[in-house]
């Protein structure tokens, strides 16, 4: 098997499929991340796959390497995985994709299938077939794409919900699925353009439910509901679940952000209006006007008024600040002047990189010290763990915004914080009781973790 592209989805993808027994090389077109890369140093942070590269990589199965030909030559299999950024319009940008696809056919032998791994809209699996044809080459094409969560993608897929196959070719489709045929997932063959607009649908109906939640918090705010007492009760609905009903700050990352928009826009290409998904999109980054506006307010009594935030990655265990809340809400306080201290525990070096006027502390108390209010944007565990009375004592004011309900309000306000969330009743003043019982009474803790993480 040949990959093309060392980046997020490549490196999991050729180190799981060399984990599975398969003879992978990696290309990496980058003389310095090539170099890092067989030195054993990866260019992203993700549980597991440091180990799985350096034992494949032992054993002979996984090699990087620059040349196309060496990749893709002896290959039976060629995945492209490569980045499908937004363009300025909103549209996947693919010309990564068809610049692989052109290397690929120009190296590959008499037969190859090329799979692509890449999210990409639909109808692209079928062009790259044309183009494949012109080859003269008996060159197949595959969609199949990757249904990866950051921070846990090497058991993603080691243990996957499916496995999704698009071929115009039942028997190129078929080749593909036994690659997976150590594990154990129903396989799913369809057409191409199935398959591609599958992966998008599911990406924005999960950001929906964030959204949505995200909404309902809104009216919680004003009607004295409780949002994680409603999560919770809609959770139990075994036609719902619980999964993605975390109000906060919303979704960001890689690929929630692009793939809404990519999907909303190809939809609005081909003679539809998708209003749903232009109100996933706008909800959810209404959330970060809402949180910079509590810290404004906060801040703005101060003749130098200061800010912490913990957290820049997206979620926890990852280092990934793609479409991150927290920078967001970072970049609205500092075009109103604001000061911005911020402490994140593995993603302050790619945060540097892209946003050099911030703060960076190299903890998370020094973060807070002389703050007017506090951020909690990503819930590392941490930060759940934190001494949140010394933390009061070096703050100058006492204002914590919550962006993700992982902390106890009310122990919080009981040592002298003013604590908001998001869709929480009586936010900023302390609460008489709980208006149900979520959890075992036994099951009490001496930490700060809030319901919505217990």
């Amino acid at each position: 098997v040949g990959v093309v592209g060392a980046g997020y989805v490549g490196l999991v993808t050729a180190a799981c499929l060399a984990e599975l027994g398969h003879s992978v090389r990696c290309l990496e077109i980058d003389p310095e991340r090539l170099s890092r890369l067989r030195g054993g140093i990866l260019p992203i942070h993700e549980a597991g796959l440091d180990t799985l590269v350096r034992v494949n990589t032992q054993a002979g199965r996984l090699a990087f390497t620059e040349s196309y030909l060496e990749a893709i030559g002896g290959s039976d299999i060629a995945f492209i995985a490569v980045p499908t950024p937004p363009a300025v319009n909103g549209e996947a940008d693919t010309s990564h994709v068809f610049s692989a696809l052109r290397a690929i056919n120009e190296h590959a032998p008499q037969h190859l299938i090329v799979v692509i791994k890449s999210t990409v809209p639909v109808g692209t699996g079928d062009l790259a077939q044309e183009i494949a044809d012109e080859t003269g080459k008996a060159v197949q094409v595959v969609s199949n794409p990757e249904f990866l969560r950051q921070g846990t993608a090497v058991s993603d897929f080691m243990d996957p919900d499916r496995i999704v196959v698009g071929a115009l070719s039942q028997t190129a489709a078929q080749q593909v699925a036994r690659l997976y045929a150590a594990l154990e997932a129903p396989v799913v063959i369809a057409s191409c353009c199935s398959v591609e607009l599958a992966k998008y649908t599911a990406n924005a109906l999960l950001a929906a439910r964030i959204s949505f939640m995200n909404e309902i918090s809104s009216i919680c705010e004003v009607s004295e509901a409780d949002i994680v007492d409603v999560a919770r009760i809609v959770g139990l609905d075994k036609r719902i679940g619980s999964a993605f009903l975390n109000a906060g700050l919303g979704w960001g990352g890689s690929c929630f952000p692009k793939d809404v928009l990519a999907l909303k826009t190809y939809a609005s290409a081909v003679g539809r209006h998708p209003r749903i998904l232009q109100a996933v999109y706008d909800v959810n980054f209404a959330q970060r006007q809402k949180a910079a506006d509590k810290l404004i307010s906060a801040a703005s009594r101060s003749h130098d008024p200061t800010v912490a935030i913990l957290g820049l990655a997206f979620k926890p265990d990852t280092d990934d600040i793609r479409g991150s809340p927290a920078l967001d809400v970072a970049r609205l306080l500092v075009a109103r002047g604001i000061r911005v201290q911020v402490h994140d525990p593995i993603a302050m070096g790619n945060s540097m990189a892209v946003e050099p006027d911030l703060l960076y502390m190299p903890d998370a108390t020094l973060a807070a010290t002389g703050a007017d209010a506090l951020l909690l944007a990503t819930e590392w565990e941490e930060y759940l763990h934190l001494d949140w009375s010394a933390i009061r004592l070096v703050m100058r004011r006492s204002v914590i915004v919550d962006g993700r309900h992982a902390l106890d309000g009310q122990r919080l306000r009981d040592i002298g914080f003013e604590y908001y969330s998001f869709g929480r009743a009586g936010d900023g003043k302390a609460r008489e009781g709980h208006p149900i019982s979520l959890f075992d009474p036994s099951d009490h803790e001496t930490d700060f973790r809030g319901a919505a993480v217990r």
